[in-house]
């Protein structure tokens, strides 16, 4: 049996070298688009929002603005992440492409889940996340609802069952890597939320967030 060439492993070692290096190029790229795209987003959802609280929903749908021909319910905010991000009114696969979505729910009737593909600037680091930790959810109205995370699980990819049971007030998720599991994080509200005829505390935390570009 003949022994193959030295020279032949390395070529197919530099060929894998370059492909890795081509995977990771490109992984790269779309989470720069994403948070790129999300930013733009957030700039036109921030523009929206009154510059006092209005009355409070109690109970139904959401409001919804229109930014760039999609259809949005508010922010969600995770401070310890350096997160605020749209929310997008409803989940499709061209519309996580650029933002988080509401899966199902509202934050009036305390059933919201909200879903975002990995991207580093999206929901990728949820796994981070800590019982304890604060996340906020701001309507169209400027009103601001505070959550803690009181629960961490993963799920199976097709396990909505699971993901939609459970008496819980929030619900933040996103895919692991090669999309088998879900990172499911549940929250519990703690009461507390901005009052009415205040200046939106979103608004100060957009003045404050790498996430604020200047749209275009």
């Amino acid at each position: 049996m003949k022994k193959i060439p030295g020279y032949l492993y390395m070529l197919l070692g530099a060929a894998l070298i370059f492909i890795a290096a081509l995977i990771v190029k490109n992984n790269f790229d779309e989470n720069a688009e994403a948070g790129a795209a999300s930013d733009n987003l957030l700039g036109g959802v921030i523009e929206q929002m009154p510059g006092r609280v209005l009355e409070p929903e109690l109970s139904g749908d959401m409001p919804i603005v229109d930014v760039d021909g999609r259809s949005f319910i508010g922010t969600v905010e995770i401070p310890c992440l350096g997160l605020l991000l749209p929310i997008q009114n409803e989940w499709s696969n061209d519309n996580a492409k650029v933002s988080v979505c509401r899966y199902m729910g509202s934050v009036y009737d305390n059933d919201l889940i909200v879903a975002g593909h990995n991207y580093i600037e999206h929901f990728g680091k949820l796994k981070e996340l800590k019982t304890g930790d604060k996340v906020i959810v701001t309507d169209m109205n400027g009103r601001s609802f505070y959550f803690q995370v009181s629960n961490m699980e993963t799920l199976g990819a097709y396990d909505t069952e699971k993901m939609e049971s459970g008496d819980w007030d929030l619900t933040l998720f996103t895919c692991t890597i090669g999309g088998a599991n879900r990172v499911t994080i549940r929250c519990e509200a703690t009461g507390e939320a901005s009052q009415v005829g205040e200046v939106p505390d979103v608004i100060k935390a957009a003045e404050e967030s790498k996430h604020i570009r200047k749209r275009k």
